[in-house]
């Protein structure tokens, strides 16, 4: 079996200075002897972008794009087809968060996984970086609720049933290996949901289009969780509240979605009235009339570039 395919690590970098040379040097140490790294700046103002040294590259870009966005911004230049087709494609991409630690053995498991089940897309085990023998999460589903998903293993102890390969609907986006043909015929990120959800409705657009997602527990990163919004929580409450009903709205759900959505709304809403969390609860609703206000845009396949 081959074991030279060419990888391209994309980091998405806003206001890393903490956490991104960890990062990268973890993703230096790599065992796959065919890795190229490159870390998208998404306007940062922290200076994170010049600690970047040779051979990793920087795309710069003079505004934050949200995460899909900056993502999307490499992968146009990546894959025959896209915009110019600058550059050699890859036959994967290995999406990542400024706050990701990947094992030496990391990408070489995913791939592993990623040959004998075909194109698709991989998701390694996601621990904790602060208590590493505990899962950030291990895989998810869409519930139609007012956050839109539910993640299993949250805070679970590494090990038992999370050690075993398995198909899966959903995986965390903060670390996932695409094989170039997803990206050919689903398309890339929708940028409408700048941060939070962009992973669920490529993952749901993928796998309406027949490609599968595997929950690869072989492959281990350490996350360290929130960090761009840790000064702000209530951020996260806006933008996941705002893009489960961006979602729902994009995906034509049905009375029975809505009503699954609606009524998880107005429970969540009542519980954060009797916790008399006021802040929460005006976040969570302007997120939601943001959500019903915001303009709605297929995500580009690549015959439209």
């Amino acid at each position: 079996m081959p074991t030279d395919e060419r990888v391209v690590a994309i980091v998405v970098n806003w206001n890393g200075r903490e956490v991104l040379p960890a990062t990268l040097d973890a993703l230096r140490s790599t065992l796959h002897p065919n890795l190229e790294i490159v870390v998208v700046d998404n306007g940062s103002t922290d200076g994170s972008a010049n600690q970047v040294r040779d051979p990793v590259r920087v795309a710069p870009l003079a505004e934050n794009l949200g995460y899909g966005g900056a993502l999307n911004s490499v992968l146009r230049r990546s894959i025959p087809g896209a915009e110019d087709g600058s550059s050699p494609a890859a036959q994967y991409f290995l999406l990542l968060n400024n706050d990701i630690l990947v094992e030496p053995e990391t990408v070489s498991r995913l791939l592993e996984t990623a040959r004998e089940k075909g194109p698709g897309v991989y998701g390694p085990k996601v621990l904790l970086q602060e208590r590493p023998n505990r899962l950030d999460a291990a895989w998810g589903r869409i519930t139609w609720s007012h956050v839109l998903t539910s993640f299993r293993g949250k805070g679970a102890r590494d090990g038992g049933r999370y050690d075993r390969v398995r198909r899966v609907q959903l995986l965390l986006g903060c670390a996932l290996l695409v094989h170039r043909r997803v990206f050919e015929d689903v398309g890339f990120f929708d940028e409408d949901y700048f941060m939070y959800h962009e992973e669920v409705d490529f993952l749901f657009r993928a796998e309406r289009r027949g490609y599968r997602s595997y929950f690869c527990p072989a492959a281990r990163v350490y996350h360290r969780r929130a960090h761009s919004t840790r000064h702000d929580p209530l951020k996260r409450v806006f933008w996941v509240r705002r893009n489960a009903v961006l979602f729902l709205r994009k995906h034509r759900a049905g009375a029975w979605a809505w009503g699954c959505w609606g009524k998880s709304l107005v429970l969540s809403l009542v519980w954060n009235v009797v916790l008399m969390r006021w802040r929460r609860v005006a976040t969570i609703w302007r997120g939601v009339v943001a959500g019903m206000g915001g303009e709605i845009s297929e995500a580009p396949r690549r015959g439209d570039f």
